[in-house]
């Protein structure tokens, strides 16, 4: 980046913001990060020559439901080119959904101020959802049936009873017939990134269960505005379909409509949920709304 020709470039809500009085460039962390320990270090390329007051105030706040609190306040000299501004450890190992941190900073004296938002901390080694669901591996052109027999419902999740499978054209769920009402969802994370927000190309496939059987697919967009975090759901343009073999339903989602390339032993961030009255999930711990706290579907062998 030419610090000479851009005057002021700052990262907030996703978006660059330029500003023509100044050259300060923060460069981390930037919005939507995930910090992989709660040791917060803001990080900045500035040029000192065209500053008057060589002293910023930078302010860590958590923010959440429309509210923030302070979590750290401190004032900095800017003396070097390249400066990292640090608040050492906050004490929180787990920050996503719909919670995250924003820096904001301010050069007094001037108009120069800013945000970056939001932040979010996943520290992996005090997570322990490491849940795994096991896909069977079913024959390309097996017959639904054949999936059906294969992937049976072995795994129990609330009152939904349930199995896994998948070749190279599609993953499988496959469910017991109940009358209860009750959905299940079964959430992907392609890249298995561990991320403390959800993103675009996370995807949803959702079997609803009673008289009538309805299987879709769905996914979030997300945006952050006045301190609060929002993900809309989104219809997930698929071509998810459903058949009933005997006493079960077998959901079929192409890989195509998922971007993930499937193979022997690949591990894909995953979370089951089951909704009626309650909610459980596997991982039992899991957050929805947080991938880092989701487990896996390995596709067996």
């Amino acid at each position: 980046m030419n610090f000479r020709s851009v005057a002021i470039v700052i990262a907030a809500t996703g978006c660059a913001m330029i500003s023509q009085a100044q050259t300060i460039s923060f460069n981390s962390p930037l919005p939507w990060v995930t910090l992989r320990n709660d040791t917060i270090t803001v990080r900045a390329q500035i040029d000192t020559a065209a500053l008057k007051n060589k002293q910023i105030s930078i302010t860590l706040l958590s923010a959440a439901n429309g509210k923030t609190s302070v979590v750290a306040n401190k004032k900095f000299k800017l003396t070097e080119p390249s400066s990292e501004f640090a608040f050492g450890r906050i004490r929180k190992n787990l920050i996503g959904g719909e919670s995250y941190l924003k820096v904001k900073w301010e050069i007094k004296g001037s108009t120069e101020k800013g945000e970056i938002e939001p932040i979010g901390i996943a520290d992996l080694s005090t997570l322990k959802n490491n849940d795994t669901l096991k896909a069977v591996h079913v024959d390309d052109n097996a017959a639904t049936a054949d999936v059906a027999t294969k992937a049976a419902p072995s795994l129990s999740l609330g009152n939904v009873s349930y199995g896994l499978a998948w070749n190279k054209k599609a993953l499988y769920v496959v469910l017991k017939k109940s009358s209860a009402g009750d959905t299940l969802t079964v959430a992907l994370d392609g890249k298995c990134g561990k991320n403390a927000f959800l993103s675009y190309p996370d995807r949803f496939i959702e079997t609803v269960l009673g008289e009538t059987v309805s299987a879709d697919g769905y996914h979030f967009e997300r945006s952050v505005r006045d301190n609060r975090m929002t993900y809309e759901r989104k219809a997930w343009q698929c071509e998810i379909t459903q058949e009933t073999v005997g006493d079960v339903i077998v959901v079929t989602m192409p890989w195509y409509d998922s971007g993930i390339i499937p193979f022997e032993e690949r591990s894909i961030g995953a979370v089951a949920v089951v909704s009626n009255k309650t909610k459980k999930t596997v991982p039992a711990k899991a957050n929805v709304q947080i991938p880092a706290t989701w487990g896996v579907i390995q596709l067996q062998k």
